[in-house]
């Protein structure tokens, strides 16, 4: 479909839009306690003259003083997305307090006062922990045995404080929207894509890596975190480092902040049928001390991959998307492929396992390229979806646009992915004019429209291919690494690595 400049009329199922703004309201309702509130059928008669007299009704326990409130609360999940959900939040000063993950499912007929005041059947302990470069504790707690079909309440928190009641939406059966973004950092258009993307209620958001731009300075994560909240505590964030990431102790700044699959910085997962892998293109590696790390990643990525592949091809998924915060090809002036020993390897990688899309970051620009192959258009390849434009400074556009790219401009804002059976239909959302003005009163417009169709049982079949060894896949990974840490101490620079 063409690109347009219009106005969006939301289509949201209207108990998801009001479940997703219950937890806003949550946060100014009183916790009810039985205080005897008195109706006809309660009252007490007036006691008989000279007859035994009641005692005189007591005001309720006032709730105690949160001097250890949590805060920069934010959703994610662990393990099997359609069973768990984890959530993550902080505490100031480095004493920390046992902390709850309270939960229970959003039952029929609940209206909002239950949803914030009923009992919680489900109790779990945090685990905790200090939190990168600040004075702070992360704490940890991950929902389990949840029911698919059903949206699940929750708080966290202590004695010393508790956060509002929230509700996140149930992982659906079927049809399922997301968001994806990069570039994220704390300016006005930052909030404008947070607040878009929360006004949509997708049932879950990509985040392609540069997330806080704190650059070294950890309390900027404390920023960042209070502006996600309202978005993430009421639907699971997913995230990759970026470059940007790697300025806070190599990625310890990211890692003890956000809790992600696996026990490294790269990750698979299914939704629905629908094979999900962030992966971090390198943005971590510093030096030839991580050749280990970036190898160990990239068998893991060929394997995820080719069992992928597979199971497309028996018909158990339709789609395969990778998602890292480098792109492959880019249409930013100055920035085409920087690191062309990493994108060589890892674009063979996606197209012989036939990845389906390709979400990234890191140029501020929204571009989506036809499907295409080694930066040319090509029928079976993979399309790449750069949505840099999440709220850190646009850059340029290249005079001359590629023909492998469909469409390319500046502007800020966040993508929408409809996956509904063999079609995942894609809506790009400005936040901004065309001469890159905040819109007025959360208003979205509509950049860009496509959509992709599964490749079919029997064109599946040829991407079902075996995983290679080490020796096959990476033959020359010592260029590689030398060639990837090049690339990203000279970015760090602020300098352009040259194609070879």
């Amino acid at each position: 479909m063409s690109s347009s400049e219009q106005l969006d009329a939301p289509n949201i199922d209207p108990l998801r839009r009001r479940l997703l703004r219950v937890g806003a309201s949550f946060a100014a309702l009183p916790l009810l306690v039985s205080c005897g509130s008195e109706s006809p059928d309660s009252a007490i008669d007036e006691p008989e003259p000279g007859g035994p007299t009641e005692p005189a009704p007591q005001p309720p326990t006032p709730e105690p003083v949160a001097t250890l409130p949590p805060r920069g609360l934010h959703a994610s999940w662990i393990d099997d997305p359609t069973s768990t959900r984890t959530l993550t939040w902080f505490t100031d000063g480095t004493r920390a307090p046992d902390s709850y993950l309270e939960y229970g499912p959003v039952e029929n007929g609940m209206n909002d006062t239950d949803i914030a005041s009923a009992p919680f059947p489900q109790r779990t302990l945090a685990s905790r922990q200090a939190t990168y470069g600040v004075e702070a504790i992360t704490h940890t707690a991950t929902a389990t045995n949840l029911a698919p079909d059903k949206a699940v309440r929750y708080r966290v928190g202590s004695a010393e404080g508790w956060s509002a009641v929230h509700v996140l939406p149930a992982a659906p059966n079927g049809r399922f929207r997301f968001a994806h973004f990069g570039d994220h950092a704390l300016s006005e258009f930052s909030k404008a894509v947070v607040a878009g993307v929360a006004a949509r209620a997708p049932d879950f958001a990509i985040i392609a890596g540069d997330l806080s731009y704190a650059n070294g300075d950890q309390p900027v994560w404390d920023r960042y975190f209070d502006m996600l909240e309202p978005l993430a505590a009421r639907l699971p964030v997913m995230t990759c480092p970026g470059n940007h990431e790697a300025k806070d102790g190599g990625g310890e700044g990211y890692r003890s902040r956000l809790s992600m699959p696996g026990e490294d910085d790269h990750y698979g997962f299914d939704y629905g049928r629908v094979h999900f892998y962030f992966s971090t293109g390198g943005s971590l590696l510093d030096g030839l001390a991580g050749a280990g790390a970036l190898a160990a990643e990239l068998l893991a990525i060929e394997l995820d991959l080719a069992r992928a592949a597979l199971r497309r091809a028996r018909g158990e998924i339709d789609f395969i998307v990778f998602v890292q915060h480098y792109t492959i090809w880019t249409s930013e002036d100055g920035r085409d492929p920087a690191n062309f020993t990493l994108v060589a390897l890892e674009e063979q990688i996606l197209l012989r396992y036939g990845v389906d899309l390709l979400l990234v970051g890191h140029d501020h620009i929204y571009e989506r390229s036809k499907p295409m192959a080694y930066g040319r258009p090509f029928a079976n390849g993979y399309v790449q979806l750069t949505q840099g434009g999440g709220g850190q400074t646009l850059y340029e556009l290249v005079d001359d646009i590629a023909d492998w790219s469909a469409f390319a401009t500046l502007r800020y804002g966040f993508s929408e992915l409809e996956v509904d059976g063999d079609t995942i239909r894609i809506t790009s959302y400005a936040v901004d004019d065309e001469q890159n003005r905040p819109l007025p009163n959360g208003e979205l417009r509509v950049i860009d429209q496509f959509e992709i169709r599964a490749r079919g049982t029997f064109a599946s079949a040829a991407f079902a291919l075996p995983a290679r060894t080490r020796k096959q896949l990476l033959p020359e990974i010592d260029a590689v690494v030398r060639h990837t840490a090049r690339r990203n101490a000279l970015h760090d620079a602020g300098e352009h690595l040259p194609w070879l």
